[in-house]
């Protein structure tokens, strides 16, 4: 996507452009020629009937072509591309309900490389970026709130090596958990919240996977129980983390509605052709008009989420103002959501009786869509961080 600045002119003002490169519309179809082929939604069925979602196999063929990469700056064996170069994978990867940690390691990347030390960088980037380490970030924890003040996790002195901490606490919903090599911990120390890089391997983390809506979906409940960590697993300085973290998790949540918008349009995609070959009382049912109004009305929805996305994606590495950047966040992530969800649903309705049994796959989308609404926020909590941006 091109952002064609007039020079010197604030940017509420510039002239825009926010049609695809043509680097980006290839990198869309390679992306969308590859899910048709790698990962189809027989091959996405299949691992969600499994024993694990995350396909070893499938991420490397990814991580060969770059796209976990993307991101990383160059200096440590990445492409070095911008936010919005990352959701034209994501949007792709949504449109096949592909379960990966993409996204995953996406944020985890790009936190290390803005809180991370050179030092720090070098030890984990190039591994994030040809694929061999799956990165997450440990923020939301059982009081379900996103802000500083809810971080109950602990960082203490720990009184047998000096400068290392001990960390214990609970972290809920960590996406790709279970598959995960390496957390992002957020946790509370006495100058205020911290970014600890934390291997799962580490004695006193433990990892319980969970049972989400969305079967293609992976995240686990994180323990960690007097966790030792030295000081140079800090991110940052000491108490100084917090703003970079809610940028983090906001960043997330844009290539997240991508995922959202992908999976809607499929939605409606999948809906649409069973209208053009399902009959009733002699007509194919895409000829009545209640069939049609609904189709075109939850298109516009889809198109509009696609909008906010495409910008809010540009403004996560183009905006400074915070105030700015939350209200384009939360108001794709509100419309992303809502528009999922309907596409789910009208999918399934569509289907008629056959949208609601286990080999059609309709429910895949339903339930993508009733998982959506309340992942990274419900639509009312960001609505509320609409109008909280805006002084209301």
């Amino acid at each position: 996507m091109q952002a064609l600045a007039i020079s010197k002119v604030p940017w509420k003002y510039a002239a825009m452009d926010f049609g695809f490169t043509d680097e980006q519309t290839q990198l869309a179809e390679q992306v969308r020629r590859f899910v048709a082929a790698e990962c189809p939604l027989d091959r996405v069925r299949a691992l969600v009937e499994g024993d694990s979602l995350y396909d070893g196999k499938l991420w490397s063929k990814m991580a060969g072509l770059g796209w976990t990469a993307l991101v990383v700056d160059e200096e440590h064996g990445g492409l070095g591309l911008q936010w919005e170069d990352l959701v034209v994978v994501a949007e792709e990867l949504g449109r096949g309900l592909v379960p990966s940690p993409f996204i995953s390691c996406a944020s985890a990347a790009r936190a290390l490389g803005r809180l991370g030390s050179a030092e720090q960088k070098q030890r984990w980037l190039p591994s994030i970026a040809d694929g061999s380490l799956v990165a997450t970030l440990a923020v939301l924890e059982p009081s379900d709130a996103l802000d500083a003040e809810a971080i109950a996790t602990t960082a203490k002195a720990d009184p047998q090596a000096a400068g290392a901490v001990l960390i214990s606490g609970e972290k809920m919903f960590v996406a790709d958990a279970p598959s995960a090599g390496l957390l992002l911990v957020a946790a509370c120390e006495e100058a205020g919240v911290s970014l600890f890089a934390i291997p799962t391997d580490a004695p006193g983390v433990t990892i319980e996977p969970l049972s989400l809506l969305d079967p293609t979906q992976s995240a686990g409940r994180v323990t960690l129980d007097d966790v030792a960590v030295g000081a140079e697993q800090r991110l940052g300085a000491s108490g100084q983390a917090w703003d970079e973290i809610s940028l983090a998790v906001d960043a997330e949540t844009v290539a997240l509605s991508a995922v959202l918008v992908g999976a809607a349009d499929a939605a409606v995609t999948l809906a649409a052709d069973y209208a053009k070959v399902r009959q009733q009382f002699g007509q194919l049912i895409g000829k009545f008009q209640g069939i049609k109004h609904a189709l075109a009305e939850i298109h516009v929805d889809v198109e509009s989420a696609r909008s906010l996305t495409y910008y809010a994606s540009w403004a996560i590495d183009n905006l400074e103002d915070r105030s700015e950047l939350t209200r384009y966040v939360s108001m794709a992530k509100a419309v992303a959501s809502e528009a999922v969800d309907r596409a789910g649903e009208e999918c399934v309705q569509v289907h008629g009786a056959i949208g609601y049994t286990w080999e059609c796959n309709a429910h895949l989308f339903y339930k993508r869509g009733r998982w959506a609404r309340t992942a990274h926020g419900s639509p009312e909590r960001h609505y509320e961080r609409v109008l909280a941006s805006q002084g209301l």
